[in-house]
């Protein structure tokens, strides 16, 4: 496949494109139309591309960005000419990064997106150190408002209206028992703490304060835009995970969100791009964030470092145990 789409909510389009080592780009919230994908946060939800490189991300974009009045959200965005436009200029570009980011990271992780930053600067960037203060309340505030939205996009699956019918003795007995046999333990887990932080009693204590720490991010990201042109930071904490590694703990598993999320909570672009290998030969990703609608910037500044090096040309080592 020349690429694929895929619905980044928290970094469903980074992170795997961060493990298989291919280039993963979540747009701006409202630049392409979530008409027609099945809703698990709809203030977070956002469809991108999957593909080999960059080039192919702004061939893509260009068709799929665009004004859709099925979505209340969608926005007019009159030049949307990704590839037409795409440029290696880096001279002036200014870089932000966190070091606040780097602590506790694998050091090969780190090693390798560090790397990355210096191949930024030998194309003529400048590195603008950040402080952003974002990491601690970051993760709560997405699995709580992205909970609390799943909580009520989920309760249109009731069995009556569409999808899986599990008869029941009753209607009450329907919705159970078809809910039951519909959704896994993690779609549960996410149902039951989203309804937990809209209930009475609590809704002040969790959700209204994870809204708080939202626009907060918002604002710490307008702040760090003032001096550098894009953010950033390792895609995730690690290679590519084995299989079932993690699924007995999913706070261990959420962690992994941690350097993507924000992105969604705050509606900007985000693109995951290969920066090198771990000692396994798994694929390390380095993520760029920028302004809202500056998808242009994060696409040339990716294009610059893919034509400078050939992490995207390299593959993951087949058949690892």
């Amino acid at each position: 496949a020349v690429f694929a789409l895929g619905s980044d909510t928290g970094g469903s389009i980074r992170l795997p494109a961060s493990f298989c080592g291919l280039t993963g780009l979540k747009p701006t919230y409202s630049a392409v139309s979530r008409y027609g994908v099945v809703a698990f946060a709809s203030s977070l939800d956002q469809v991108g591309p999957l593909t080999k490189d960059i080039a192919d991300s702004a061939i893509v974009l260009e068709q799929i960005v665009r004004y859709d009045q099925r979505d209340s959200t969608s926005v007019r965005i009159d030049n949307n000419n990704y590839y037409q436009n795409l440029n290696t200029e880096m001279k002036g570009v200014k870089i932000g990064i966190d070091r606040v980011h780097y602590d506790g990271l694998d050091q090969e992780i780190k090693d390798a997106v560090l790397k990355a930053a210096d191949v930024f600067v030998s194309l003529g960037a400048e590195l603008v150190d950040l402080s952003m203060n974002i990491n601690d309340y970051a993760l709560a505030a997405y699995y709580i408002i992205s909970s609390a939205e799943a909580s009520s996009n989920m309760a249109r699956y009731d069995g009556v209206k569409y999808g899986l019918k599990v008869e029941g003795k009753d209607l009450v007995d329907t919705y159970t028992k078809t809910r039951s046999a519909g959704f896994g333990a993690e779609v549960k887990r996410r149902i039951m703490l989203g309804t937990f932080v809209l209930s009475s009693g609590y809704y002040d204590a969790y959700y209204k304060k994870a809204l708080r720490a939202r626009t907060v991010i918002k604002e710490s990201y307008d702040k760090a835009f003032e001096v550098c042109d894009f953010v950033l930071s390792p895609t995730t904490t690690s290679g590519a995970l084995a299989i079932g590694q993690k699924v007995e703990d999913p706070i261990q598993k959420y962690l992994s969100d941690i350097y993507t999320v924000t992105a969604n909570i705050a509606g900007l672009p985000a693109v995951s791009i290969p920066c090198g290998m771990t000692e396994e030969q798994l694929p390390v990703g380095l993520q760029l964030t920028g302004r809202a609608y500056g998808e242009q910037m994060l696409l040339n500044a990716g294009y610059a470092f893919q034509q400078a090096t050939d992490h995207h040309k390299l593959r993951a080592v087949q058949g690892v145990e």
